[in-house]
């Protein structure tokens, strides 16, 4: 082996990463979303047991929503894939009604609970975003 491949094999010159384990998380652990819950504990991006359909959506939307619409919401995970005490965290156009009426919706909504140290954490608080990516209709 030449003095390059020698040096290039070098495995002391690689990065170094922090384990899961050194960081206090785990491979399993639910990414946390930014900001926090309306009470102030962690926020975790929503993982979607099952997603709503749009006909379970369709009647609380307003009808003229624009596309490339959105909405944040918040909702206190329960028992059974549940959510409640949903709040609005942002919507656009601002005014449309598309947050409240996810938060209208929510009870449809199946979500699985964070995860921390692979242990479900129900009662912590999801962040839910939805785009409308297509005009109403």
């Amino acid at each position: 082996m030449s003095r390059e491949e020698m040096a290039a094999a070098d495995i002391s010159t690689l990065p170094k990463y922090e384990s899961a384990a050194a960081s206090g998380s785990s491979a399993g652990d639910s990414a946390k979303a930014s900001g926090q819950a309306p009470n102030g504990e962690p926020l975790y991006h929503a993982e979607w047991k099952r997603e709503p359909t749009d006909g379970e959506l369709a009647f609380y939307l307003p009808k003229n929503r624009p596309p490339g619409s959105w909405a944040i919401i918040a909702c206190r995970t329960i028992d059974n894939y549940q959510v409640e005490n949903c709040q609005s965290l942002g919507e656009s156009p601002p005014g449309s009604g598309i947050a409240r009426a996810l938060r209208q919706a929510a009870w449809q909504f199946r979500v699985r609970p964070p995860r921390v140290g692979n242990k479900p954490l129900i009662g912590a608080w999801v962040s839910i975003r939805f785009d409308f990516t297509k005009p109403a209709g």
